[in-house]
């Protein structure tokens, strides 16, 4: 019974790397986050000062919109959002490639070609024969 259990956890643990990179992309996402709040804030805090000063505010809110509010916005979406979403991706396709090599792995081990259908299902392709005097080498 345990042993079913431990054999299931094994199946169906992804790989530490692939988590890995989940955690960074998020990690980047929120600094982005981060920064485009603080951008936004800086914005206001501008204008406030502006129209203290006794500039219109209509005045102070169109000019500063083109040349500081818009950069502010996109370019944490732009670069954290990239970077993030890269980084994403890279964990998507580490997990694929070590499905990939543990199916191969499998192979090597249980003498017959598997393949993964739509479902992620190994499927039994052809049954590769061996010699026996190969598999008494390997034993020994």
């Amino acid at each position: 019974m345990k042993s079913e259990k431990n054999e299931a956890l094994k199946k169906s643990k992804r790989p530490a790397s692939s988590i890995v990179l989940y955690v960074a992309s998020i990690v980047v996402a929120l600094i982005g986050i981060a920064f485009l709040v603080t951008n936004v804030i800086i914005f206001q805090k501008s204008v406030a000062q502006y129209v203290g000063q006794g500039y219109a505010a209509a005045d102070v809110t169109s000019q500063m919109l083109i040349n500081q509010l818009l950069p502010g916005i996109y370019q944490p979406i732009a670069v954290y959002g990239g970077i993030a979403l890269i980084l994403f991706a890279a964990g998507k396709i580490n997990y694929k490639i070590s499905t990939a090599l543990k199916m191969l792995g499998d192979l090597g081990a249980a003498g017959t070609a598997l393949f993964a259908d739509e479902n992620n299902e190994k499927v039994e392709v052809a049954k590769i024969e061996t010699k026996e005097s190969d598999t008494e080498k390997t034993e020994a």
